[in-house]
C-alpha cells in the first residue's frame, strides 16, 4: 500500500526526517504517537507530499510518488487528509464544501455526487446540516464535515494529522466515533494524535516518533503493556 525508504527531510538547519523506513499495509490503521517536534506530522504529511522529502523514496500501490515525473494531483485524490483545523470553505455551504472535488475533477456528476454527499452525511449523524455554511457548526460538526468531504472521493487510504487537538475536549469523542467507525469499516489509515486511548483501541500498529525516526513499533497491547526503549517508556508514564 504504502512504502517508504529511507526518508530524509530538512527544515533550514534542522534535520527533522533522518532516514524513516515504513510499510503501511491495506487494512492497517497505523497510529503515529510522539512527542512535539518528533517529526510525525512531517512524515504524515511527506506520504502525499504536502511535504517534499529531501531525499528517499514514497510508494503508494506500487507508483513512485517521489518520482519528478509522478501526476501527484491524480495520487493525491486516492488519499483523503484531515487536518487540526478543518480547512472548509467558509464561503461554500457544507454540501458545496463536500462535491466541490469529485464535480470539478470530474469524479462524478453533480447529481450523483449530492447523493454520495447526503449519505456520508448521514453515516457521521449531520445529513440536516448539508445546507448550513462551517460558521454555523461547532468544531467537532466541522471536523465530522472535513472528514466526510476527504471519504467523498472515495480514497484508498485516509491520513490524519492530530485531527482533534483544535477541538474543545467534549467535542473529541464524536469525532474520535466516526474514526472508529471508518477504521471498522476496513479503510486503510495512518493518524497522528496524542489520543491514547484510539491508539490503543483502534491501532493495529503503533509508532512511537523521536528526533526525527521510528524509535519503537509494534501491535497495541504489546506497545503500551511491555515498551522495550527507555524513551519511550519515559514518554508513556508522562502521558498515560
Amino acid at each position: 500500500m504504502i512504502i517508504v525508504k529511507d526518508l530524509h527531510k530538512k527544515f533550514e538547519d534542522t534535520h527533522v526526517l533522518k532516514g524513516v523506513n515504513y510499510h503501511v499495509h491495506k487494512g492497517e490503521k497505523v497510529v503515529v504517537i510522539g512527542p512535539s517536534g518528533s517529526g510525525k506530522s512531517t512524515f504524515l504529511r511527506c506520504l502525499n507530499l504536502l511535504e517534499k522529502p529531501d531525499s528517499g523514496e514514497i510508494w503508494f500501490d506500487n507508483e513512485l510518488i517521489t518520482d519528478p515525473k509522478a501526476d501527484i494531483d491524480r495520487i493525491r485524490t486516492h488519499m483523503g487528509m484531515v487536518f487540526q483545523n478543518f480547512n472548509l470553505f467558509n464561503n461554500l455551504s457544507i454540501m458545496d464544501n463536500i462535491t466541490l472535488a469529485p464535480v470539478k475533477l470530474k469524479l462524478m456528476g453533480k447529481e450523483e455526487a449530492c447523493e454520495n454527499a447526503l449519505k456520508l452525511l448521514a453515516r457521521v449523524g449531520l445529513k440536516e446540516k448539508a445546507d448550513a455554511y462551517p460558521s454555523q457548526l461547532s468544531g467537532g460538526q466541522k471536523q465530522r464535515i472535513a472528514i466526510v468531504r476527504s471519504l467523498a472521493m472515495n480514497p484508498r487510504v485516509m491520513l490524519f494529522d492530530e485531527p482533534t487537538s483544535a477541538l474543545d475536549p467534549e467535542m473529541v469523542g464524536e469525532v474520535l466515533d466516526v474514526m472508529k467507525e471508518l477504521a471498522e469499516s476496513g479503510m486503510t489509515m495512518v493518524v497522528v494524535t496524542h489520543e491514547m486511548g484510539f491508539a490503543r483501541e483502534v491501532g493495529t500498529r503503533v509508532l512511537f516518533m523521536d528526533e526525527g525516526n521510528i524509535k519503537e513499533e509494534n501491535e497495541p497491547s504489546e506497545f503500551f503493556n511491555h515498551p522495550r526503549c527507555e524513551r519511550l517508556k519515559d514518554f508513556l508514564s508522562k502521558v498515560l
